[in-house]
Protein backbone atom coordinates (compact mmCIF):
# COMPACT_ATOMS: atom_id res chain seq x y z
CA UNK A 1 0.00 0.00 0.00
CA UNK A 2 3.06 1.93 0.69
CA UNK A 3 4.85 1.95 -2.61
CA UNK A 4 1.46 2.04 -4.33
CA UNK A 5 0.85 5.69 -2.62
CA UNK A 6 3.89 6.56 -2.90
CA UNK A 7 3.83 5.47 -6.84
CA UNK A 8 0.76 7.29 -7.15
CA UNK A 9 1.72 10.69 -5.92
CA UNK A 10 5.33 10.81 -7.45
CA UNK A 11 2.95 10.38 -11.11
CA UNK A 12 0.69 12.88 -10.16
CA UNK A 13 3.54 15.59 -9.54
CA UNK A 14 5.41 14.12 -12.49
CA UNK A 15 2.66 15.14 -14.84
CA UNK A 16 2.09 18.49 -12.70
CA UNK A 17 5.70 19.25 -13.32
CA UNK A 18 6.44 19.39 -9.77
CA UNK A 19 10.05 17.78 -8.82
CA UNK A 20 9.73 14.25 -7.27
CA UNK A 21 11.21 15.75 -3.85
CA UNK A 22 8.10 16.68 -2.69
CA UNK A 23 6.95 12.97 -3.15
CA UNK A 24 8.88 12.58 0.33
CA UNK A 25 7.05 14.85 2.46
CA UNK A 26 3.59 13.07 1.86
CA UNK A 27 5.37 9.11 2.43
CA UNK A 28 4.90 9.46 6.14
CA UNK A 29 1.27 10.79 6.07
CA UNK A 30 0.52 7.56 3.37
CA UNK A 31 -0.56 5.40 6.82
CA UNK A 32 -2.88 8.24 8.14
CA UNK A 33 -5.12 7.92 5.11
CA UNK A 34 -6.11 4.06 5.98
CA UNK A 35 -9.12 2.58 8.11
CA UNK A 36 -9.52 4.54 11.55
CA UNK A 37 -9.67 1.79 14.07
CA UNK A 38 -11.65 2.74 17.10
CA UNK A 39 -10.63 2.13 20.10
CA UNK A 40 -11.41 -1.06 22.79
CA UNK A 41 -11.22 -0.04 26.78
CA UNK A 42 -11.65 -3.09 29.12
CA UNK A 43 -14.37 -1.85 31.75
CA UNK A 44 -12.94 -3.65 35.04
CA UNK A 45 -9.03 -2.32 34.40
CA UNK A 46 -9.68 0.52 31.97
CA UNK A 47 -6.97 -0.87 29.87
CA UNK A 48 -7.35 0.74 25.98
CA UNK A 49 -6.10 -0.70 22.77
CA UNK A 50 -6.62 -0.07 18.86
CA UNK A 51 -5.68 -3.53 17.92
CA UNK A 52 -7.95 -6.75 17.05
CA UNK A 53 -7.86 -8.12 21.03
CA UNK A 54 -11.48 -9.08 22.08
CA UNK A 55 -10.50 -9.99 25.86
CA UNK A 56 -8.53 -7.81 27.99
CA UNK A 57 -5.28 -9.43 28.50
CA UNK A 58 -4.87 -8.58 32.24
CA UNK A 59 -8.06 -10.04 33.54
CA UNK A 60 -9.65 -12.08 30.85
CA UNK A 61 -13.00 -8.95 30.48
CA UNK A 62 -14.48 -8.73 27.06
CA UNK A 63 -13.55 -5.31 25.55
CA UNK A 64 -15.72 -2.59 24.91
CA UNK A 65 -15.87 -0.49 22.39
CA UNK A 66 -15.28 3.10 23.00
Amino acid sequence: MLLVGSLAISAVFFMAGLPFFFMFLFIPLIPLFGRQRKAKKCPLCGWTTYGDEIYCPYDGTALEEE
